[in-house]
This record gives structure tokens, sequence and C-alpha cells, in this order.
């Protein structure tokens, strides 16, 4: 039988330190230039954990935009958005299918405007240019009144909430709602 002496030789390694943050113990190295690297420097990379400079960051194309596309998506965005305000003030009556229109058309104008690329700021674009939508279409339905009365069909009616019906403007509850949907949908179409 085989004696199996113990030996202090096989303790664990001394914790490096960071290259970046001394003051961070790490076990972990750069998987290319071997640099010590801790939990707040490294970058997963499909063949193991890196230090920034070796994962060579680059932006994604999706998400890389130009302020001339900002410029652009801008314009388009206020177009359309400005179609369907529009729209939505002549007939109160639809205006759910006004606002759908703008939750659809909307977000795939500024999309294709800046060559379908997404992201926060063409997000904030997006949800802007709604929101102008529907402030035009409370001008225009302010501005003209039963302009297009379809035999009775198209009148506003007024709002089950009183505060709503004592407002300058037309507006109701589902007036809310339908801005909420085409933000929503202008902001997942973005993402």
């Amino acid at each position: 039988m085989t004696n199996y002496a113990t030996d202090d030789t096989n303790e664990a390694d001394p914790p490096l330190y960071c290259a970046k943050h001394p003051n961070e113990p790490t076990y972990l190295r750069c998987g290319r230039c071997e640099k010590p690297i801790c939990a707040k420097c490294r970058v997963s990379t499909p063949v193991g954990f890196r230090c920034y400079e070796c994962a060579n960051l680059q932006s994604v194309p999706t998400y890389a935009i130009d302020s001339s596309i900002y410029v652009k998506a801008v314009l388009f965005g206020l177009l359309v958005s400005g179609a369907a305000g529009v729209l939505m003030g002549l007939f109160p009556a639809f205006e759910f299918w006004a606002a759908l229109l703008m939750g659809v058309a909307v977000p795939e104008a500024v999309a294709r405007a800046s060559n379908q690329k997404r992201g926060p700021g063409l997000q904030m674009v997006g949800i802007a240019c709604v929101v102008f939508g529907f402030v035009a279409s409370r001008y225009v339905s302010y501005q003209y009144p039963g302009l297009i009365p379809m035999a009775g069909i198209n009148l506003p009616f007024g709002s089950e909430i009183d505060f709503f019906n004592h407002l300058p403007f037309y507006i109701t509850q589902y007036t809310i709602v339908w801005l909420a949907m085409s933000v929503f949908f202008t902001y997942k179409r973005l993402q």
C-alpha cells in the first residue's frame, strides 16, 4: 500500500491584481494578452474573456447613427405624423384607426428614413413625432369642429370624465389610451 504524503506545494495560487483596478484581486487573465483582468474589465467573446483593448469593441451597425440620419428621421416622422394627425382631427369618430395608423406608419417612416436603424435615440424621435401627431390632431379638431360631419357619424362625442369635457380642445379617456398604444408600437418597432 502506497502512502501518499500531503504536500503544501498544491495550495491555490495567490490572486493577481487587475491591471486597471490595482485593488481588485482576480484569477482571470485576458485570453489574448494574458493581462490580469477583473469582473469590471472583462469582455465576453466567443473565445473567452478578453480585456477591452484585445476585444476591439465596435458599435453594432444597426445602432450606429449619424446626426444626418436623425435629421432625416425627424423630417419623415413629422411629415407622416402630421398627415395622420390631420386625419385624426378631421375624423374624430375614427380616432382609434387614425391612432393605429400613426402607431404603425410613424415608426416605419422613421426606420426607413434611417435605413432601418434602431436604438434609444430613434425611439425618442418616433415617440416625439407620435406626440406631435396627436397635438396636431387636437389643433385641427379645435380649428375645424364638425367640418366633415358624415351625417352625424363623425361628430365628436363627450367624455365620461368631466375634467376632459372642460378642456378647450377635444379629448377623451380613449384618446389617452390610443396615444399610449401608438407610443408603445413606436417604442417596440424602433427597439
